[in-house]
């Protein structure tokens, strides 16, 4: 063979060389299995969810953009009656002018010597709900009892309110709810822009009068994986009004205890008695408690644990051997 062909078949023979063993380490297995899917039938012939096209297989959730007529959740009760306290119309006294409110003071109050107090201040249809209150009546210059009560319940004819009534329960708010409304779109100033926007419902429902919107669930929300906790409401013990319970106390009884016991005569006075009834009463007291002794336990002695070393009263020969015993610092301080 030539050297040529020697070259040659070295180099097919030659192995390639080979990299690193990449190390492969198994991963832990998820400890949160995802639940089973439950399934939900809107209707009640349990029909809908299985046939509907849009129930996720195993598919990712996408969100569809349209959904159909089947999909779409009902209104509850609530939203239903929120909606109709909502359209609601304020009294058409909030868009009274100065003149109009000095026109209504003279023909339907019936005081219209009180109107340049009205058009001096500047009281239109909402500042005229101010008015309400009988301190502010005094600051505009109307100082007669009798006008200012005919003039405020006048103001709380016109705008449906009602009196502060001191008697009503603490627990409860001072005025009902749409009364709280009212007042509540007449004040003006930085927040008007909240005021305007927001309707009836939003306002109680910042005031905690009424609950927290409902989550409105559509078919989508409702058939992935499962159900969805929904806000839930517990009650407590409520006690009832009006209702008196008489407590009937119990009492367990007690076992009859005897203290006393027989014991045989140890001397005999009677001698006409028979032994089988020579006996007295005799009274049973309690065994004195006895304290166990603690038992003092002394360390043995070993090798492993050096006695320990005591300087005090050792000089010369002593005082060297000794310090030569005790354990020197690993760390110098």
């Amino acid at each position: 063979m030539s050297k040529e062909n020697m070259i040659v078949m070295k180099s097919k023979s030659e192995v390639k060389s080979r990299g690193p063993k990449k190390i492969i380490i198994p991963r832990r297995i998820p400890s949160e299995v995802p639940p089973k899917r439950i399934p939900v039938y809107p209707t009640p012939d349990k029909t809908t969810c299985l046939e509907c096209p849009c129930f996720p297989k195993e598919d990712p959730y996408i969100r569809n953009k349209k959904l159909n007529p089947c999909q779409k959740t009902p209104l509850t009760l609530y939203e239903l009656a929120a909606k109709v306290v909502d359209r609601l119309k304020l009294p058409k006294a909030f868009d009274w002018s100065e003149s109009d409110v000095a026109k209504w003071l003279t023909d339907d109050v019936g005081l219209g010597q009180y109107t340049e107090c009205i058009l001096n201040n500047h009281i239109n249809g909402r500042r005229l709900l101010l008015l309400e209150d009988p301190s502010n009546l005094a600051q505009i210059n109307i100082k007669d009892f009798s006008h200012i009560q005919k003039i405020t319940s006048k103001i709380r004819e016109l705008f449906s309110m009602e009196l502060i009534r001191f008697a009503r329960s603490i627990g409860l708010p001072p005025r009902k709810p749409l009364t709280h409304c009212t007042i509540f779109k007449s004040r003006t100033g930085p927040s008007w822009g909240v005021r305007r926007n927001w309707n009836r419902c939003d306002i109680l429902r910042w005031m905690k009068i009424l609950m927290p919107e409902p989550e409105h669930m559509d078919h989508w929300d409702l058939v992935w994986y499962q159900k969805p906790d929904f806000p839930k409401i517990k009650f407590g013990r409520v006690k009832k009004s009006g209702i008196t319970y008489n407590y009937i106390p119990h009492y367990n009884p007690q076992p009859d205890v005897c203290r006393e016991y027989l014991i045989p005569r140890k001397f005999k006075i009677q001698k006409g008695i028979s032994d089988s009834q020579q006996y007295i009463w005799m009274e049973k007291l309690p065994e004195p408690v006895r304290e166990e002794k603690k038992k003092i336990v002394t360390p043995r002695k070993s090798r492993l644990i050096p006695d320990r070393i005591s300087l005090t009263g050792l000089t010369g020969k002593d005082l060297i051997l000794a310090r030569r015993k005790m354990a020197r610092p690993k760390f110098l301080p």
